[in-house]
């Protein structure tokens, strides 16, 4: 699949691994002779000497003596990325769905808010898996409700990323995920008949991208016949996603909700002023 489903929480993210093992410790001197030979003495002399003539040169070409602007030439300031994360989050807040926003009955869905949510990964034995964001994403948010009396359960999620290229890069990394594996799986959960299938018409995207698959055996090891549909869409560097499952045979419904989901979510994009300025 190319999102991850409602039913459960995603796995959190790959431990990043640890430092490097410090070096050792440097001789305590404690145990070394106190006197040392000529050619000793002199070597230590010359590295000393060569170790002063290097910080001299680095600090001439780096413009650190004072004067000038040498400095500025050679460091530009940084981007601002924690402003830009900060804009992209408000973004994604307002731009995905709450309960009230899919209809009457729907509800929270524990877990209700994702932040970050991970982007999703088929493995090449098509085991579905989570993986962290990648570098370049600003904001990614996902948010689970249900029905109660249908069963359906629904996902919004809203991906900002840095630039359009890395959005790009992302929904054929998504596309990619759907047309490895038909049949995917995760612990005891199975999914089959995972395809691409016809995106909805809606207009103001770049691109779109709608999959679909069946259900049959849920994360306790029970076999079910749940249909799902995922709705894709990207606007710039903007990615919305809507994620929807319930009986197979309310498919009609579950694709009404993905593409209305959709939409609305668009409609909202298109009223951030911090989206349309990262167009």
């Amino acid at each position: 699949m190319s999102s991850q489903p409602p039913t459960g929480p995603p796995s959190g993210p790959v431990p990043r691994p640890s430092g490097p093992a410090p070096g050792p410790p440097p001789p305590s001197g404690s145990g070394a002779p106190r006197g040392g030979s000529r050619r000793k003495r002199a070597l230590i002399a010359g590295a000393a000497a060569a170790v002063l003539v290097l910080v001299v040169v680095l600090v001439v070409s780096l413009g650190g003596d004072g004067d000038g602007d040498g400095g500025r030439a050679v460091s530009p300031a940084p981007t601002d990325t924690k402003a830009a994360e900060a804009a992209a989050h408000a973004v994604a807040t307002r731009v995905a769905l709450a309960p009230p926003d899919w209809g009457p009955g729907f509800a929270q869905h524990k877990p209700y808010e994702v932040d970050p949510a991970p982007e999703s990964l088929v493995r090449e034995n098509c085991e579905f898996a989570s993986r962290p964001s990648r570098i370049g994403t600003l904001a990614s948010l996902q948010r689970n409700v249900t029905e109660a009396s249908s069963g359906i359960a629904g996902t919004s999620e809203v991906k900002v990323f840095a630039d359009e290229a890395t959005a790009k890069q992302y929904l054929a990394d998504a596309r990619d995920n759907i047309h490895r594996c038909p049949d995917q799986f995760r612990g005891k959960e199975r999914w089959n008949a995972v395809r691409e299938a016809s995106p909805p018409q809606l207009p103001g995207f770049d691109e779109l991208v709608s999959e679909e698959g069946r259900q049959v055996v849920s994360a306790n090891g029970a076999k079910v016949n749940d249909l799902y549909v995922i709705a894709t869409g990207r606007d710039g560097r903007n990615i919305l996603s809507a994620y929807v499952v319930g009986k197979a045979d309310l498919d009609a419904q579950l694709q009404r909700y993905a593409t209305d989901s959709l939409r609305k979510m668009h409609e909202r994009l298109e009223q951030q002023p911090e989206a349309a300025a990262g167009r």
